[in-house]
């Protein structure tokens, strides 16, 4: 059996480290931070969706079909279906849309999630969200776990990471690039463009990487202006589309506020009878 020195500061460390072992995961306030670094006159993106999981969650796979929760986010925008796919299948899970109107260059789109158990149910990080101007391109991570937040449970601290660097912008498969029927054409002076959702042309392709400036290709370029400069939406020859700051607070859990007030009652009482001994 171990044994301690009887003083009141290792009394209260080891009451402390007991809490510490025998406590659940800690619960976490996390902000989540989207920032549009794309050059002025560049691609926009829909409100992106987020979401904590265990690793059971894969929103999409390079290759395979489209969800209907993809296809629905990567032609219109629309995280709901992609939102009740993910609330119906992942027990313990936290998710949510960032507020506010799509995020175009220069914009900044933020909001928190109180108290995840990084250490388990939401333990990794997911996130899809509609490039635009676009039919059905996309944001996203391929790997359900690539972004593991468990390291930051019980310290806290911040994740930042570039998304849709050249090479991880997709193409949903899910319906042909036309500029007749693209979301926010008008945002950067082209004609035409969606009027409702699920417009387009039916594609039944695949999820794949978009390569090269994918615009000159488009459907529909009589809608275009002559002249018309697609360099500024060539997202495939910048650095990035965004940038995710991911900030974590941990925060002690009850058990362990009752040991550590425990542990400082025992500091307390020792020290009074010390005084009085002496």
């Amino acid at each position: 059996m171990t044994s301690f020195p009887n003083t009141p500061q290792t009394l209260a460390a080891a009451l402390l480290a007991v809490g510490l072992a025998g406590g659940a995961h800690a619960a976490n306030d996390v902000s989540v931070t989207f920032t549009n670094l794309s050059p002025a006159g560049g691609v926009g993106t829909a409100p992106l969706w987020v979401g904590f999981h265990d690793g059971s969650f894969d929103a999409f796979d390079v290759g395979s079909a489209a969800s209907i929760g993809i296809e629905r986010s990567a032609e219109d925008g629309d995280s709901a279906p992609l939102s009740g796919i993910f609330g119906s299948s992942v027990p313990g899970g936290v998710q949510g849309t960032l507020p506010g109107p799509p995020a175009f260059p220069g914009d900044v789109r933020s909001t928190t999630f109180a108290g995840l158990d990084l250490g388990g149910a939401a333990r990794y990080f997911s996130y899809a969200g509609m490039v635009v101007v676009s039919n059905d391109f996309f944001i996203g991570n391929d790997d359900a776990m690539a972004i593991d937040l468990s390291s930051f449970a019980v310290s806290g601290g911040t994740l930042s990471f570039f998304i849709g660097t050249p090479g991880s912008v997709y193409d949903a498969g899910t319906e042909v690039n036309d500029f007749n029927f693209s979301l926010a054409n008008g945002a950067f002076g082209i004609g035409g463009g969606q009027t409702m959702g699920d417009q387009g042309t039916v594609e039944n392709g695949v999820v794949h990487v978009v390569m090269g400036n994918p615009f000159p290709s488009f459907l529909g370029q009589d809608l275009v202006p002559p002249g018309y400069d697609f360099g500024p939406l060539d997202f495939n020859s910048t650095s990035a589309i965004g940038r995710i700051d991911i900030q974590i607070a941990a925060i002690p859990e009850p058990g362990t506020y009752a040991l550590m007030l425990a542990g400082l009652g025992c500091l307390g009482w020792m020290a009074r009878r010390r005084k009085a001994a002496t």
